[in-house]
């Protein structure tokens, strides 16, 4: 048996939590329920992402708001607290952000984003009661929030729905291991503010992920159960930016995935490019005038995007250039291990490129060389790579970008 790599709409449904449109309306608490009597059976629970414990992988929290969930006509409702509550609410001014330029009460907010025939109070979304929910923008922890039973959370996360042969908590272990964090951090954007990665929810869907399909074992896929358990039980969700190795028992669950992968590369080796891209993105937002308009002169530890195009081969085991270099190519070698903090100066002009490496006021590298081939020695320093072959021939270095880039 060996585990693939997949897709993540091929293993889940990811879908956006619930999204009320009116949380003034929608939203109530314990006090008003108490004040109108709302009924139970129009009340749904709803958490939302300040009220999760950040602290912890399984979720005992106890709700402190509901959704109004009423989709009873008004007839049907005669001597409720659920009419009540809709009477008192339906005239009281809508949020402004919903009002697009001009006053409106709720019942007419609400009333333009209903259908033809339909009760204007009626919920606008469905109330997605499922184990697993993630976050839609990451910093510096990607462990997912894991409920048993299922509850609803707002719209500030995605819910995960397994697929039929698959068990939630099997995939929800998946989504603890660091392969999960290092394949969100690669495909995630760094657009928000400080830095944050987000993850929206249809990028999801193309995410690298653990092939658990591929486990047909029920020993093995109880044995992924007992690895993540032992996680959420024992441990707290991995903060990165207070370590370079998480628990023990995450490294359990990672060694284990990747010897059922048949990966070569070692769970070490995952930590730290996870720990060097997670680094870069909070720099690159602390520092966006890395580059000088006159030429390129790219800090290497600010370039997240370069360091994050590493989990790709990194989970095909694949090492760029060295794997995508032809054996009988002619190559030569660069060894920058001893070296601090880069500097990559670049020239091009014409098929040439002058390309500079320092290191501070030293100068490591300096070499006027085809464009494809300081494209390749500029893209290998920017996967974090210090040590490695890389051809000479003009015609070698454009086949391995191109291979890699496939």
């Amino acid at each position: 048996m060996k585990l693939g790599v997949c897709k993540f709409e091929d293993i889940a449904r990811v879908s956006l939590g619930f999204k009320s449109l009116q949380n003034q309306f929608f939203y109530v608490s314990r006090r008003e329920i108490k004040r109108y009597a709302i009924e139970k059976e129009y009340l749904q629970p709803i958490f939302q992402l300040g009220d999760l414990q950040a602290d912890k992988y399984i979720q005992a929290v106890k709700p402190t708001q509901w959704v109004f969930y009423c989709k009873d006509n008004e007839a049907d409702l005669r001597g409720t607290g659920a009419l009540r509550y809709i009477r008192a609410m339906e005239k009281v001014p809508a949020a402004e952000k919903k009002q697009a330029g001009k006053r409106q009460t709720i019942k007419q907010a609400l009333q333009a984003q209903t259908s033809p025939g339909g009760l204007w109070y009626a919920p606008k979304a469905q109330l997605h009661r499922v184990n697993i929910w993630l976050r839609k923008a990451f910093n510096t922890v990607y462990s997912p929030f894991i409920f048993d039973p299922g509850e609803a959370v707002d719209q500030r996360c995605n819910y995960v729905l397994r697929v039929d042969e698959i068990g939630w908590k099997e995939l929800a272990t998946v989504l603890t291991s660091t392969l999960f964090a290092l394949s969100a951090e690669s495909f995630g954007a760094a657009s928000m503010g400080a830095g944050a990665l987000e993850l929206a929810t249809t990028k999801i869907q193309e995410l690298k992920i653990v092939d658990l399909r591929d486990l047909k074992d029920p020993i093995a896929r109880n044995d992924l159960v007992a690895l993540g358990e032992a996680i959420w039980v024992n441990t707290t969700p991995v903060n990165w930016a207070d370590m370079d190795t998480p628990p023990q028992e995450v490294q359990d669950l990672d060694k284990w995935l990747l010897t059922l992968m048949g990966k070569q590369v070692s769970p070490k080796r995952i930590y730290s490019d996870l720990v060097r891209t997670m680094k870069v993105r909070l720099t690159v937002a602390k520092d966006k005038d890395a580059q000088i308009k006159k030429h390129e002169q790219v800090d290497i530890a600010t370039v997240a995007r370069g360091i994050a195009d590493s989990v790709r081969p990194l989970l095909e085991s694949r090492t760029f250039p060295d794997s995508f270099i032809p054996s009988t190519a002619t190559v030569q070698s660069l060894d920058l291990t001893q070296a601090g903090k880069l500097e990559i100066e670049s020239h091009p002009m014409m098929g040439q490129t002058s390309l500079a490496i320092r290191s501070g006021s030293h100068t490591l590298f300096d070499k006027q060389l085809r464009r494809s081939v300081a494209q390749v020695i500029a893209k290998a320093l920017l996967l974090g790579r210090r040590k490695f072959n890389y051809p000479v021939d003009d015609s070698v270095a454009t086949a391995t970008l191109k291979e890699f880039a496939a």
